[in-house]
């Protein structure tokens, strides 16, 4: 993993008044707004596809929600749904699973496999929700673009 702040892009730093010339990078990459939000993935849970819309309505408001980001929100939903639907099964059927001998005595107890289920499934969600700034620590670093007013362009520093 690098080191530093994240390279902004020059779209960003033109609009912030930082661009240098020789730090322009000559083919940038740049990336497509979605026009309108996509319905959820049918292979999604119902739990999944709620948390789809939501997450999509948001970024899609903020002007924020881009073609290319579509399959990491899928991800996304599916890991935050996991998590869910994990943690609803523990609670009805235990954390713990005991083995007993056959007179019924316990012979040893283990968390349940589905505990590492639900525990990876949330690690896995926060990853990526930190990337689409869905967690309070990493809203203070991702700023939302905002209309100029003068040329309708946006201002990630507003």
């Amino acid at each position: 993993m690098g080191r530093g702040r994240k390279k902004l892009p020059t779209k960003i730093k033109e609009l912030q008044g930082t661009l240098k010339s020789e730090r322009v990078l000559d083919n940038e990459m740049t990336v497509s707004l979605v026009t309108k939000i996509p319905p959820a993935p049918s292979w999604l849970s119902v739990i999944g596809r709620e948390e789809w819309q939501k997450v999509c309505i948001e970024l899609y408001n903020k002007k924020m929600l881009h073609k290319i980001d579509l399959k990491i929100l899928e991800a996304y939903a599916n890991s935050i749904s996991l998590h869910i639907e994990t943690e609803i099964y523990l609670r009805e059927n235990g954390r713990i699973q005991e083995f007993k001998n056959q007179d019924g005595t316990v012979k040893y107890a283990q968390s349940s496999p589905y505990q590492k289920i639900a525990n990876d499934a949330l690690d896995r969600a926060l990853k990526i929700a930190s990337s689409f700034g869905f967690t309070p620590s990493a809203r203070t670093s991702i700023n939302q673009p905002t209309l100029i007013q003068n040329n309708n362009e946006y201002n990630f520093f507003e």
